[in-house]
């Protein structure tokens, strides 16, 4: 068998592949038996019937199509096994007609891995940027904590913006959420509801109606029955022990500092990761197969699908709320999978260049990671792991995360890497 080959873009392999005379002749009387066995020719038991009956019951082009499909089959498996091509995906064949005594010759197309080039990835250099936490800062937590512990008061004066209305709907004309006779609390201006229901009730009072007209045909008339605002409790000792046992405001101060700079600090570290990770990509090249964003795709509108699910969601009544449909929500995931496809395939380069894999101890660790979060013994974790490529997948995690973090240690000018 002879086989050529030659890689087009975007990763695509097309295979030009000859399988000699014999070959195919046998394999037309390997077709001609196994038919004889499963067609019924009148006056012949199953498998006795000679050829040229069998041809003539059920034509030539039906044993020729027979022998065709194994012989390509074959063919093409033994054609990438020898070339060492990895293939993506269903291959697509150009068949010419097949002829007894001659040699075979098609050809077949199949997306391949991409060839990833990661660029000069360890010249990459992005100074750390700390986010500072101001006074500001914590007097916003403060305030939030206070609005967190308040509680919902009557009152007489007009609503207004951060008030909150009960109203009861007397009619209902193409506005969701709404049903006539059921009391809805709305808190005005908070972007919530349809902007026109909460701008309709600014200055109202209790037992006056109003009516809001919502896009073109909606319409919602509705009974004030109360007014309320948010009472905040004082901010003295007595809250700051209510809220955890402190001793005064000050040591609630101390510790919401405390936690905000924590918060700061993760936030530095996974943007500074980001903006590495985006300088890098920005010195790679990867052409990624198409059939391989396609499936990518696939997997983030299943993502989707799953998270809106667990809110009580079905994707097709959000895209309907969005004025999308499936195709537009393609392709606009479409730079998003095709982003994370390249950030993979750079990162396993980088990982295999720099000869970054996990060690027993970073795997130990993962392992009894997992078994305290699953709350599970460790042997059964790692039977778990064993099973549906699990581990597997855990060691591809570990492996990236080794990797992004020697990228960014040597982004920051680390001395230990920049080797």
């Amino acid at each position: 068998m002879k086989v050529e080959w030659r890689r087009e873009p975007p990763s695509r392999a097309v295979l030009e592949v000859e399988v000699p005379a014999e070959d195919v002749d046998r394999e037309v009387r390997a077709a001609a038996a196994r038919l004889a066995t499963r067609v019924r020719v009148p006056g012949f038991r199953p498998g006795k019937a000679p050829r040229t009956i069998l041809e003539r019951y059920i034509g030539r082009d039906e044993l020729y199509s027979e022998a065709v499909e194994e012989l390509v089959t074959s063919a093409y498996r033994r054609a990438v096994a020898e070339l060492g091509v990895v293939p993506i995906g269903r291959p697509e064949f150009d068949l010419p007609a097949l002829g007894e005594g001659q040699p075979f010759r098609f050809v077949a197309k199949v997306d391949v891995s991409p060839e990833v080039d990661p660029g000069a990835y360890d010249s990459v250099r992005v100074p750390f940027e700390p986010v500072a936490v101001s006074d500001a800062d914590i007097d916003g937590a403060l305030e939030e904590l206070r609005r967190r512990r308040g509680r919902l008061v009557s009152v007489t004066e007009p609503a207004a913006a951060g008030d909150f209305v009960l109203i009861r709907p007397m009619e209902v004309e193409g506005v969701e959420r709404f049903q006539v006779g059921r009391e809805v609390l709305v808190e005005v201006d908070a972007g919530v509801f349809p902007a026109e229901v909460e701008a309709a009730l600014v200055g109202t009072v209790a037992g006056e109606t109003r009516t809001a007209q919502v896009g073109e045909s909606g319409r919602l008339v509705a009974t004030v029955a109360d007014v309320k605002r948010r009472e905040l409790p004082p901010l003295d000792d007595a809250f700051a022990k209510a809220v955890g046992d402190f001793a005064s405001v000050e040591d609630l101060r101390a510790r919401v500092r405390e936690q905000l700079e924590a918060e700061a600090a993760i936030r530095a570290r996974e943007a500074h990761e980001e903006k590495v990770l985006a300088a890098v990509l920005e010195q790679a090249t990867v052409e990624l197969p198409v059939s391989m964003v396609e499936h990518e795709i696939e997997h983030l509108v299943a993502d989707l699908r799953e998270s809106l699910g667990r809110r009580g969601y079905a994707l097709e009544r959000y895209l309907e709320g969005a004025g999308k449909d499936l195709a537009g929500l393609r392709e606009e995931l479409r730079p998003r999978a095709e982003r994370r496809l390249k950030m993979r395939f750079v990162l396993e380069e980088i990982a295999r260049r720099e000869g970054l894999v996990p060690t027993q101890e970073e795997i130990a660790a993962e392992e009894e990671k997992l078994a305290a979060e699953l709350k599970q013994d460790l042997p059964r974790v790692r039977e778990w792991l064993a099973a549906e490529g699990r581990r597997e997948a855990m060691m591809e995690l570990l492996g990236r995360r080794k990797t992004v973090a020697a990228l960014v240690a040597r982004a920051q000018g680390s001395p230990e890497d920049r080797s």
